[in-house]
């Protein structure tokens, strides 16, 4: 849903406003963890289910994925995977995966504004925003415990500027999810304060029950094609 956030600039605030230029991924600076020990990592079971619900999904929906590869492969030269570093559980660094939605070399470009209309994004990678098929590969990233599928989104160190220590210590207690409860409440009409805010609530909150509520509400999403472009 979100590859559009994936390259904006320092200015988040900004980004809010405007849509976001891209930032230049080669001026990135290297974020360093705030987090010595996770405090808590969510409730007993959820990386079981993690392991088990991604596990069954990837199987599942290996069809698409190759269906989906092959139309990247075969409509735009590049590869498949977009990739990017992100802070994880105790803000440790890992690489989200994401089906490439834009022409190769696009996040090399520099500062630039998004817009639906950006003719960067390619034909098929339209449809898989629009749809947040995008989204699929990270389902391999929570088979990996990178990330879970209900969590607060793994941002870049410049996107939590506005957090202070402490807010960044606790958000960084749980691990990353490819959904969240700041996704389900307004995503990019949300300030970033608003963001973290979400973020704390949902690590003071976490539970099984709490994180059905919030797939069933990130499903109805996705079904509707909300919050994406």
């Amino acid at each position: 849903m979100d590859e559009q956030r994936l390259s904006q600039s320092t200015s988040h605030s900004a980004t809010r406003r405007s849509g976001g230029p891209h930032f230049d991924p080669r001026t990135m600076p290297q974020e360093s963890a705030v987090v010595s020990q996770p405090v808590r990592t969510g409730y007993f079971c959820k990386r079981p289910c993690d392991l088990l619900l991604s596990g069954l999904a990837l199987v599942a929906l290996s069809p698409v994925f190759l269906a989906i590869s092959l139309l990247i492969k075969l409509t735009s030269p590049g590869p498949v995977f977009f990739r990017q570093q992100r802070l994880g559980l105790n803000e440790q660094p890992f690489t989200i995966l994401k089906f490439r939605s834009m022409r190769a070399g696009s996040d090399k470009t520099g500062a630039q504004f998004t817009s639906a209309n950006d003719n960067r994004i390619t034909g098929i990678g339209k449809l898989i925003r629009k749809t947040s098929l995008d989204e699929l590969p990270q389902l391999i990233n929570i088979f990996r415990g990178e990330m879970s599928l209900i969590g607060p989104r793994p941002y870049i160190g410049f996107e939590l500027e506005q957090a202070t220590p402490e807010e960044r210590r606790k958000r960084a207690s749980v691990r990353p999810g490819v959904s969240g409860l700041a996704q389900v409440s307004g995503r990019s009409q949300l300030t970033q304060q608003a963001v973290i805010d979400f973020d704390l609530q949902y690590v003071a909150e976490c539970s099984f029950k709490f994180d059905v509520q919030i797939l069933i509400q990130t499903i109805r999403k996705v079904i509707r094609c909300e919050g994406t472009n």
